[in-house]
C-alpha cells in the first residue's frame, strides 16, 4: 500500500514538473512578444519623429525661400515700386538692409513678404483652402475660377469619409497601404 502511495506521489510530482516547464515556456514567449512590441513601438516613434523633423526642415526651407526674392532688373515697373513703398499691413516690404548694401550698385531693393502672411498662406494651403486673398489697393480683374483638382491628401481624406478602407484607397491611387494609413492617422 505504501508503494502504491509512493508511486502515485512520484507520478504527481512528474506531472507538476511537466506543467511547470510548460508554464515557463509560455512565460518566456510572452516576454519575447513584449520585447518585440516595445522595439516596434520605438521604431515607429523614431520613424514618425524623423518624418516630422523632415517636414519641419522642409517648412523652414520654404519660409526662407519665400523670404528671399530674386533681385529685379535695373528698371523697375510701376507695380514693383508701389509694392516696395507700401506699409506693413499685409503688403510686401522693401528690405532696408539690402538698400544699404546695394546703394552703391544702383539696384532696386529686394521685396520680402512678412512672415505672418507666409505662415497664414501655408496654413491655409495645409487645411485645403483653394485660394489665398491678399488685399491690394486695386481690385483684381474678375475671372471665373476653375475648380482646382484635389491634392492627393484631399483625395485620400475624401475617400476615407466615403467609407473606403485604406487598402481600397491605396489600390485606387496606386500608393502604399502604409502610406495611406499614416496619412489618415495624421488627418484624424
Amino acid at each position: 500500500m505504501t508503494t502504491i502511495l509512493i508511486a502515485v506521489l512520484f507520478v504527481l510530482q512528474l506531472l507538476s514538473f511537466y506543467f511547470i516547464i510548460i508554464l515557463n515556456t509560455k512565460l518566456a514567449k510572452f516576454k519575447d512578444l513584449e520585447k518585440k512590441q516595445e522595439r516596434l513601438m520605438r521604431e515607429m516613434d523614431d520613424s514618425i519623429s524623423l518624418y516630422l523633423a523632415e517636414m519641419k526642415d522642409e517648412n523652414n526651407r520654404l519660409i526662407q525661400a519665400l523670404q528671399v526674392v530674386p533681385k529685379p532688373q535695373k528698371t523697375a515697373t510701376v507695380p514693383q515700386k508701389r509694392a516696395a513703398s507700401q506699409n506693413n499691413q499685409g503688403q510686401p516690404l522693401a528690405h532696408k538692409e539690402s538698400q544699404t548694401k546695394d546703394a552703391g550698385r544702383d539696384h532696386e531693393p529686394r521685396i520680402l513678404m512678412p512672415k505672418n502672411i507666409v505662415a497664414n498662406a501655408y496654413s491655409r494651403q495645409q487645411v485645403g483652402a483653394t485660394s489665398v486673398q491678399v488685399t491690394s489697393p486695386e481690385p483684381p480683374p474678375v475671372q471665373k475660377e476653375e475648380p482646382q483638382p484635389l491634392t492627393l491628401e484631399q483625395q485620400i481624406v475624401q475617400m476615407a469619409k466615403q467609407g473606403k478602407t485604406a487598402e481600397e484607397i491605396a489600390k485606387k491611387l496606386q500608393k502604399g497601404k502604409t502610406e495611406i494609413e499614416l496619412l489618415l492617422k495624421f488627418h484624424s
